[in-house]
């Protein structure tokens, strides 16, 4: 997605379709319906920032989820890699299920259209449509499986790099190593 600006020199929003297809690319509402979706783009609430205008830090208690329907924002420290992110980014997933503290600043780099997805928006919506909450449920699942998996696999890993330095050691004793 580019960045595109409108006839008042400002960063235009996404259409509502590319909003949705940006929630749906997320893992977190990847199993929920398009028309839910739809309803839930609809239903957030947009804030404006200005370039330069901090929006959120680890200070904050109650970071919603953010999707940017126009304008860039700035992480500090890097977020997964990233500097930056635009258009269609979904920021802060897991502050659409519940108050989850941020590790991380998001500056506006330019001015930037945000919706805000709160776990009060979710919950409401998920009260109307409970087929929706059991989508997100699994898609959690299916992410908590994923991070068991690599859990496992770094353990392991790093289990056997400290069994092979010991048998190293081991096998290779130092000088005066042991002679009293």
């Amino acid at each position: 997605m580019t960045d595109s600006i409108s006839a008042n020199g400002r960063p235009a929003a996404l259409p509502l379709e590319e909003l949705v297809a940006a929630l749906a690319r997320s893992p977190l509402f990847a199993a929920v319906e398009l028309p839910q979706l739809r309803l839930l783009a609809f239903s957030a609430e947009e804030r404006r920032y200005e370039a330069g205008v901090r929006i959120a830090g680890p200070d904050a208690v109650d970071a919603p989820a953010f999707l940017i329907s126009a304008g860039r924002v700035r992480f500090d420290p890097a977020r997964d890699g990233r500097q930056e992110a635009g258009p269609g980014a979904l920021i802060n997933a897991a502050g659409a299920m519940s108050h989850a503290p941020l590790t991380y600043t998001i500056t506006a780099h330019v001015d930037v259209r945000l919706l805000l997805i709160t776990p009060q928006l979710v919950a409401r919506l998920i009260g109307e449509y409970p087929e929706m909450g059991r989508a997100m449920l699994r898609s959690l699942g299916q992410d908590l499986r994923g991070l068991a998996r690599q859990l496992r696999a770094e353990t392991a890993s790093a289990t056997s790099a400290a069994a092979g330095t010991a048998l190293g050691a081991a096998s290779n004793p130092q000088p005066g190593a042991g002679s009293r």
